[in-house]
């Protein structure tokens, strides 16, 4: 996307742009390496996509439910029609325990465990409401966060969730972050596929002990056009690569187009080198990845507060008066777009549609 012209319905304040035509093309490469030639079902991470339209959008194109960060994300993707989600992460607390059983009376809504003491507070809360959770076991496989070791301690939960009669053991997850910025392709290959191995050895390990293993379930868009070949796994998580962020393309190495940006307008000129916007950290992260301004000539240093973003450059900028637009390319998805209320996604340089993203914190239950 060029520096912006001038596009009717956008609001002043910072606003969350969507290139549609470069959203689509990333959509149909991940599906391509994903689905069609990797064999895999694709069941994308939605924590950064946030918007129940594009996770529609990805359904459409083959995607096979989704992938969530939490109860209220999938309340969320829920209530928009999408029956098959998986939250990728542990369910702790009355509340939310509650809510992942009553979910589970119209949809499928598979959480991760890692421990026995997860199973008997999901065991609980699926009694109570009178149906049968769908668990995975989370797998440690090298990032050290959550997770049991590979192997013997797997299948002993396995027959645990197995003799719990209100709750299904579904299969096997791991997340791999550990290796998504291995610069050298080479030593990163390897790295990815003796992580994952450790899932799928462990998932042989379950079937020969006679627990059926259905779902083995991994990778990220840092990982996934080299987890999509590796034998035994059943489907990718991978999901925000669609949105083609700084972070996934120049320090993950994967070939996806910009398609998010963060329009602002100059609030001030001080000097010829120097230009004060409304891209705060409220509107647009400076962590993990900075985010890069567009169409702006030399070396443009980007420092945030909560409401001003100013640019210090090495050279006289350009003549944008007071008033005028900026765009920024987006550094990290997954921190950007929550502090969003929409994308508004932009077609050919025209306003197409504008998206809701529900609030994070307060999903309407589907019940």
């Amino acid at each position: 996307m060029p520096p912006m012209p001038a596009v009717d319905g956008l609001p002043d304040t910072p606003c969350l742009l969507l290139d549609l035509d470069a959203f689509e093309r990333n959509l149909a490469s991940m599906r391509q390496t994903i689905v069609v030639d990797g064999g895999k079902r694709w069941r994308p991470h939605v924590k950064a996509l946030r918007a129940p339209a594009l996770a529609q959008r990805l359904q459409a194109a083959g995607a096979s439910g989704v992938t969530c960060a939490t109860v209220a994300e999938a309340a969320t993707m829920v209530a928009a029609g999408i029956p098959d989600v998986l939250i990728a992460s542990q369910v702790v607390g009355s509340d939310a325990v509650h809510q992942l059983a009553q979910l589970n009376r119209g949809a499928r809504v598979i959480a991760a465990v890692d421990a026995p003491a997860h199973l008997a507070m999901l065991s609980a809360a699926a009694r109570q409401a009178g149906v049968v959770l769908p668990v995975v076991i989370e797998v440690d496989t090298g990032m050290h966060r959550c997770g049991l070791p590979p192997g013997d301690a797997v299948v002993d939960v396995a027959r645990r969730i197995g003799a719990e009669p209100a709750l299904q053991f579904c299969g096997l997850m791991g997340w791999e972050g550990h290796t998504t910025a291995i610069a050298d392709p080479t030593a990163k290959r390897a790295a990815v596929t003796a992580a994952i191995c450790q899932l799928t050895d462990t998932a042989q390990r379950c079937r020969a002990a006679g627990i059926a293993v259905d779902i083995v379930s991994c990778s990220g868009t840092g990982t996934f056009p080299i987890a999509a070949r590796v034998p035994g796994v059943t489907e990718i998580q991978a999901g925000g690569g669609v949105l083609g962020d700084r972070r996934y393309r120049t320090e993950y190495q994967i070939d996806l187009e910009p398609a998010l940006y963060v329009r602002a307008v100059v609030l001030s000129r001080p000097s010829a080198q120097r230009i004060v916007c409304n891209a705060g950290w409220r509107y647009l992260a400076a962590w993990p990845t900075p985010a890069r301004v567009c169409g702006l000539p030399g070396d443009v240093k980007l420092s945030p507060s909560a409401e001003h973003l100013t640019l210090d450059a090495t050279e006289p900028l350009p003549d944008l008066p007071i008033g005028a637009s900026l765009l920024f390319e987006v550094g990290y998805a997954d921190s950007t777009v929550f502090l969003h209320p929409a994308f508004h996604a932009v077609r050919g340089g025209r306003l197409d549609s504008v998206l809701p993203i529900p609030a994070r914190s307060a999903a309407p239950a589907p019940w």
